[in-house]
């Protein structure tokens, strides 16, 4: 019975945690200057722009969302240079 409890438990507990909200972090995959960027709190879609970098084309996606959630932190600033790899925001996907 005991086993049975605690078998139970286990799988009820594995069971909340995929449900609960991951942060995912985003890296810049252009180096540049920042030209727009999400605000903390804002609800974002999978696919949706997050941070945009001037570059010698234009404005261009630096990072984009893969998840739904709500942006938890930024780490660039309008007018601020970011460079590849660099890490602009966070999500809490939903």
């Amino acid at each position: 019975m005991k086993k049975t409890m605690l078998a139970f438990a286990a799988l009820l507990a594995l069971g909340v945690t995929s449900v609960m909200a991951a942060p995912v972090s985003y890296q810049s995959v252009l180096t540049g200057k920042v030209a727009s960027v999400v605000a903390v709190g804002s609800p974002v879609t999978e696919g949706q722009t997050l941070v945009t970098v001037e570059t010698l084309a234009g404005p261009m996606a630096a990072a984009k969302s893969t998840v739904n959630g709500t942006v938890s932190a930024v780490n660039v600033a309008v007018g601020s240079d970011v460079s590849r790899d660099q890490v602009v925001v966070t999500v809490e996907s939903k």
